[in-house]
């Protein structure tokens, strides 16, 4: 699942028109698939080749494996989308609870 978010996203990013993207994940062993660390899953193939396709759409694209306790806001919305389902975007608008765990990451106080 976290190789197809992966390919979602960037698929989101290049109709969205973006340029350069770092690909954020707790899944080590995606990551590490993406650089060439590791050999491909049999599993997960065809996605990481999607992947791989996709980066040659950006001018920069580089994918880094953060620990989920760093990852927090990246971790909720997964969960909530894997609860609620469908596609969701927020442009400059988000919900409450994604400013509230990006403020806390930061360690800010502002609450909304």
């Amino acid at each position: 699942m976290e190789a197809e978010a992966i390919r979602e996203a960037m698929m989101a990013c290049v109709q969205g028109g973006l340029s350069k993207l770092e690909v954020e994940s707790d899944s080590l062993q995606i990551i590490r698939m993406l650089c060439g660390e590791w050999k491909i899953d049999i599993a997960v193939d065809a996605i990481i080749f999607d992947i791989k396709q996709l980066v040659g759409q950006f001018q920069h694209c580089v994918f880094l494996y953060t620990p989920r306790h760093c990852n927090k806001a990246a971790h909720k919305i997964a969960a909530f989308v894997s609860r609620v389902g469908g596609i969701h975007t927020w442009d400059d608008l988000w919900p409450e609870w994604i400013f509230d765990i990006l403020a806390s990451d930061v360690n800010l106080t502002i609450r909304l």
